[in-house]
């Protein structure tokens, strides 16, 4: 990938199966600098992640949402070597990331206008990275979102994705036709 962009990760509007889709924004990250992580990841990634000076280039596509409960989002970065994006790879792909992007979502999440209150945030190794569940309560009962967290990357380009739905689990086949869509490109 000699000519490496970070919206090459990441999932387009036509990647997402079926239909009813809508972009919400422009996704967090459009307002990083060139070259910069976006605040949202920062404190999550450590200070091993690659640095401004080792970012090329970042992207993030929008919060693309289907009612009732979807949602795919993702973030992209290139990084000026391969072992830069190894480490980007290692630092995403990771648990420890996983842990910290859940607290911060529920964290956001409880902080939010909704009468939903964070119950419990659990976190599970899946076959494509990890998955969090968070299990809100109102007094309408309770009710889990699952995130599914996945990292890919192609040579220097790393894409960190977000699957989200509820109750259950963004549907397996309909994750593996996102990410197979991505590295076909």
């Amino acid at each position: 990938m000699p000519d490496a962009r970070a919206e090459d990760v990441l999932p387009r509007e036509s990647d997402l199966p079926g239909t009813g889709w809508v972009a919400i924004d422009d996704g967090f990250g459009s307002d990083a600098p060139a070259g910069g992580t976006p605040g949202e990841l920062i404190d999550c990634v450590g200070p091993d992640f690659p640095g401004d000076d080792e970012v090329e280039a970042t992207a993030a596509t929008p919060h693309y949402v289907r009612p009732p409960g979807r949602l795919v989002h993702g973030f992209g970065v290139v990084t000026s070597t391969v072992e830069a994006a190894e480490r980007a790879e290692a630092i995403l792909s990771g648990r420890s990331f996983a842990e910290c992007l859940g607290r911060s979502v529920a964290a956001d999440l409880d902080a939010s206008d909704s009468d939903a209150e964070v119950l419990a945030v659990d976190l599970e190794t899946t076959d494509r990275g990890h998955r969090v569940r968070f299990t809100g309560g109102t007094g309408d009962g309770v009710r889990p979102v699952q995130l599914d967290v996945v990292c890919l990357r192609d040579d220097r380009a790393v894409g960190l994705l977000w699957f989200a739905d509820t109750p259950d689990p963004f549907p397996a086949a309909d994750l593996a036709a996102v990410i197979g869509r991505i590295r076909d490109r």
